[in-house]
């Protein structure tokens, strides 16, 4: 990933940096609380000052890019601040473009490109680097992980058989992985039988991989049905990630699932929330709150599609349907989906496809659940497919 003139660095990351404010002209939220930045954050602590100092007295080389990007992702997780994330890109850009850097910098690179829904980019990079190692787990198993997300559970299958098959550092995360294949393949038993046995291995395990198989077997509980198995086991997850915004969203709308909208909104309580968080507060809450809360999410849209960013596609379905309008659902719901296959993304297209009663839509969802084997009882629930005993 890269090179150029010594001064490109600086400039793009300049550019992300002046990005939301030049936005800002162009956009100006209706609600007064919303927040636009962070300022308090902006400023680089003692370790990320010293990263930065070193990158821009060597802004072309790999030893200083690399460290610098990985810190700013870093911070972009534990603060839910998106800047960071747009940071590190810039940071990496040129040596990616001038195809200069090696593999830890590309598959950085390509989280970047993933946090902004370019899963194509992402994807092309992993692929390029696995053509060059395929012994590479660390690429390989980014590679599976994107392929569920996108659908492609046969691609992501091969790659997590491989992972779990190595007997290395990546076998536990390649046999969750694996389970999760399974279970979008028609084989939910099986994949819950494979966690289990999973999980008896979890002392060995380091805690963001303990997080991440259980995590994935509280969505296999869920799917089956199993609601307060499913709460007790995404609670175990987010006390080991707590940063985690995924566990976090998964954990609440199995609360609401389960009936205690108290709890979830209480959880989705957190300091800079997500856009995924927010949404869902929204959701949840009523009155003048509700007010402010549903357009501190538009704003939030509205802003990123100002700026030209890939939208959040899932939550502006799941707003949408809060706020009732259908048809805006249904629309968003389906552009989701063209990308993303996850557990919350079926769900959020099935409520509009049910909203809506869009019988084309329904009988995509249908063929595509028929095809994939692909179980989940909320999901059958809402489109009614389910047969009454």
């Amino acid at each position: 990933m890269r090179r150029g003139p010594a001064c490109l660095g600086v400039v793009l990351a300049v550019a992300a940096a002046t990005q939301v404010a030049a936005a800002a002209d162009r956009f100006t939220p209706k609600d007064p609380g919303f927040v636009v930045a962070e300022v308090r954050q902006t400023a680089p602590d003692a370790p990320l000052a010293k990263l930065l100092s070193n990158w821009r007295a060597h802004p072309g080389q790999e030893a200083h890019a690399v460290p610098l990007a990985a810190a700013l992702i870093d911070r972009a997780r534990r603060r839910r601040e998106p800047r960071f994330m747009s940071r590190a890109e810039a940071v990496l850009a040129p040596l990616v473009a001038n195809a200069q850097g090696g593999a830890q910098a590309r598959r950085i690179y390509a989280e970047t490109l993933q946090f902004r829904h370019d899963f194509t980019g992402a994807l092309q990079i992993f692929d390029e680097l696995l053509r060059e190692n395929s012994h590479d787990a660390d690429t390989r198993l980014m590679r599976a992980s994107l392929r569920l997300t996108g659908g492609d559970f046969p691609g992501a299958r091969a790659d997590c058989a491989w992972l779990a098959a190595t007997g290395g550092a990546s076998a536990p995360a390649g046999f969750a992985c694996l389970a999760e294949s399974l279970a979008n393949s028609g084989e939910l038993p099986r994949a819950q039988e494979l966690l289990a046995a999973l999980g008896e291995l979890q002392p060995a395990i380091p805690a963001a991989v303990r997080a991440y198989v259980i995590s994935a077997s509280a969505a296999l509980h869920e799917r089956a049905g199993a609601f307060s198995a499913a709460v007790e086991l995404y609670q175990q997850a987010l006390a080991l990630a707590p940063q985690d915004d995924s566990i976090r969203c998964a954990l609440a709308d199995a609360l609401v699932a389960r009936g205690d909208r108290a709890g979830a909104t209480r959880l989705l309580g957190v300091a800079a929330p997500s856009l995924a968080l927010l949404v869902r507060s929204a959701a949840l809450a009523e009155g003048a709150e509700r007010e402010m809360l549903m357009r501190r999410s538009t704003d939030w849209l509205n802003l990123e599609g100002e700026r030209g960013d890939a939208g959040h596609a899932r939550e502006a379905a799941l707003l949408a349907l809060a706020q009732g309008d259908a048809p805006r659902a249904l629309a968003a719901a389906r552009q989701n989906f063209a990308a993303q296959r996850e557990m919350a993304d079926v769900r959020v297209l099935a409520r509009a496809i049910a909203a809506t009663r869009n019988e084309n839509a329904l009988e995509d969802l249908r063929r595509w659940l028929l095809d994939t084997r692909y179980a989940d009882i909320v999901t059958e629930d809402i489109l009614a497919l389910r047969k009454r005993s």
